[in-house]
């Protein structure tokens, strides 16, 4: 059965992540796996002169499960109070490691069930910023399913405009082919956005959009397709000025190294997306020998 993995460290941020996925979850036929990946303290190196107290993995452990066992309750509770008859209800589990969250993404995806990751983005309190401040881009790096990453600002319940932010390169049209499934579940609009820092009357640039949009119309079979060109001379001001002006509820890239993707995470527009715009980033992973249906 499909599955959204939710990797949960337990703070309100991770919990409005969570009722993210159970939305999305409703409207795919997905069920729900929540999962945390904790740390015993000898894990944690610490200064020399500093000394952990004495406690073990068991005890860890049995912490966590009950902490997730509270919140598989509580969220089944929220799904049934909530529920439609006819309608479909997701089932609840849960599931923790010992480790490094990044490190445990290839062994969740061992579950070929779970279709997509999602999580927080990073919390102001040192836990959450331990789990999810700088393993945001490690998860993304790790993980060879999409993973979607909710700002605690995200509306819930609304899912009717998802920007696809590409550099036209070919390959894209194969993840617009996905994304579609996905939007069609919403009857949601997808608009292919592109920034062009050239002329759009005769350069090779625009020769290039053309070609794509044209594959896109012919590959792609969905009808709620439009494109969108922001034009300035920086691409990282073009997409700050898309996300500044522009409504949408999803964010959709692909992780290609050396490309837009990577100018995001490497500059301000990170911080723009997770701190002040209340839009969920989906990231596809690339390469992919088959890309993956959410």
């Amino acid at each position: 059965m499909r599955t959204i993995a939710v990797l949960t460290d337990f703070s309100e941020r991770a919990g409005h992540a969570a009722k993210y996925a159970l939305y999305l979850a409703k409207n795919i036929k997905a069920n729900i796996l929540l999962f945390n990946s904790f740390m015993v303290p000898s894990d944690v190196p610490m200064a020399a002169q500093v000394s952990w107290p004495t406690v073990d993995y068991d005890e860890v452990k049995t912490d966590v499960e009950k902490t997730l066992k509270k919140l598989v309750k509580q969220y089944t509770a929220e799904l049934k109070e909530q529920h439609i008859a006819g309608n479909f209800l997701p089932a609840i589990n849960y599931a923790c490691e010992e480790g490094a969250i990044a490190n445990n993404i290839p062994g969740l995806e061992e579950n070929k069930d779970i279709t997509l990751l999602v999580m927080a983005t990073h919390g102001a309190n040192e836990l959450s910023a331990f789990m999810f401040g700088n393993n945001c881009k490690q998860v993304i790096d790790a993980a060879t399913i999409p993973v979607l990453i909710v700002p605690e600002t995200s509306r819930i319940g609304v899912l009717e405009k998802i920007v696809f932010a590409t550099d036209v390169t070919y390959t894209d049209v194969e993840y617009l082919k996905g994304l579609a499934l996905l939007a069609a579940r919403f009857s949601a609009e997808i608009t292919v956005t592109n920034v062009n820092p050239d002329n759009p009357l005769d350069s090779e640039h625009n020769a290039a959009v053309r070609l794509f949009m044209n594959d896109v119309e012919h590959d792609v079979d969905y009808d709620r397709i439009s494109f969108k060109s922001v034009p300035n001379v920086s691409v990282k001001k073009g997409l700050e000025w898309l996300i500044e002006n522009t409504r949408f509820d999803m964010l959709v890239m692909v992780h290609r190294k050396s490309s837009l993707f990577e100018l995001v995470f490497k500059s301000s527009i990170t911080k723009k997306i997770a701190d002040r715009v209340d839009v969920p980033l989906l990231v596809y992973p690339y390469p992919s020998a088959q890309v993956p249906t959410i």
